[in-house]
């Protein structure tokens, strides 16, 4: 007995087109879950980039810069220095300045509280004592007073 072919009924070999290959493996489908993925990455990377911008922004108008103008050693006991602190408008500031010896040792010490001022960047000229001849003048950080905001 030998069984022939139903002509009505479709063999394997009709069925498989590339677009029944495509949905028997499911590629169809992932091509959509990945522009999905991308445009969310996307927007998550740009709500990011935004948050670092703004918020970038407003910490650098809070920060403190200082920077060395000048120093002149008036003689074997004083150093006089020449700064300028760019800081936000009216806060209260205190600098520390230092005299040092030709070994880099330090030889003098100042710690200056400079008033409020309305004016972002401002320059001061300060003279420091010291105990022994000093080659040079500079100064060591400034900040932002923070009794300042207590009182």
């Amino acid at each position: 007995m030998t069984q022939t072919a139903d002509p009505s009924v479709p063999t394997q070999a009709a069925q498989t087109t590339p677009e029944s290959i495509d949905e028997r493996y499911g590629r169809g489908r992932q091509r959509g879950i990945d522009k999905r993925v991308g445009w969310i990455l996307a927007g998550v990377l740009l709500l990011s980039g935004l948050a670092v911008v703004l918020f970038g922004g407003w910490q650098e108008s809070s920060r403190v810069e200082f920077r060395d103008l000048s120093y002149s050693v008036e003689s074997d006991r004083e150093v006089s220095v020449s700064f300028e602190v760019t800081a936000p408008a009216g806060a209260e500031l205190a600098c520390t300045l230092e005299a040092l010896s030709p070994s880099f040792a330090t030889v003098g010490w100042k710690v200056l509280e400079l008033d409020p001022s309305a004016d972002r960047t401002r320059r001061f000229t300060e003279t420091l004592v010291t105990t022994s001849p000093a080659t040079t003048g500079i100064v060591r950080s400034c900040w932002i007073r923070e009794d300042s905001a207590a009182g």
